[in-house]
């Protein structure tokens, strides 16, 4: 299928794949919260997250090769990872339910996107979890008690990696480095060093990366 009239089809499912993750996501949102995204009409109910999935799932059809299966399950696998990434950008919260569907997400499809065996995505899954569960045991010895990263993240570890599948290592290591980008930007933006350090975003960031250099 020609990628120009690939990705116009492309853009709207991923227009109605974010508006379906949004739904979902509102069930689980304290409803201060919730009244604070802009959107709430029947077609649009996050705004940043449906135009996001738009953007990536009309690129797709350029940027992944491959049948329109793998063009599907490239779509698939990143609407979570950009749930959690506003979700996180926005609240500063990681709902546990959204990421463990992730995880779901990416242990199902992950390594068939990847050309790999299933045990790909189980490997990448846990490999994800223990590495941020070691940091986050590092980081609390180091700060003495205190949290450098939200327990959350761990979860999100676990869910780019069980994506990510053989390419788990590339894709948690390009999302410490967004993380570092994304912290640098906090930094001089809000001009203090006490800022939130935005792991959760960085970490989907990296597993999106991997859907198209991977």
């Amino acid at each position: 299928m020609n990628s120009i009239v690939a990705a116009i089809p492309a853009a709207i499912l991923g227009w109605a794949f974010g508006w379906l993750s949004a739904w979902a996501t509102d069930r689980l949102q304290p409803p201060e919260e919730a009244k604070a995204i802009r959107g709430r009409s029947p077609l649009v109910r996050d705004p940043l997250v449906q135009s996001s999935l738009a953007v990536i799932w009309a690129a797709i059809p350029f940027v992944v090769s491959g049948d329109v299966v793998r063009w599907l399950e490239a779509g698939v696998l990143s609407v979570p990872l950009v749930q959690i990434a506003v979700t996180d950008l926005r609240t500063r919260y990681v709902y546990t339910v959204v990421a463990l569907v992730g995880l779901g997400v990416g242990l199902l499809l992950g390594w068939h996107y990847h050309g790999v065996a299933w045990y790909w995505s189980v490997i990448g899954g846990l490999g994800g979890a223990v590495a941020f569960l070691a940091l986050y045991g590092i980081g609390r010895l180091v700060y003495r008690g205190g949290e450098p990263m939200a327990r959350g993240d761990i979860t999100i570890a676990s869910m780019v990696g069980a994506g990510a599948a053989a390419c788990a290592a590339q894709a948690l290591v390009w999302g410490v480095l967004f993380s570092g980008v994304l912290a640098l930007g906090f930094l001089v933006v809000r001009r203090s060093r006490h800022v939130y350090m935005p792991y959760g975003p960085g970490l989907c960031l990296g597993g999106l990366a991997a859907l198209v250099l991977c």
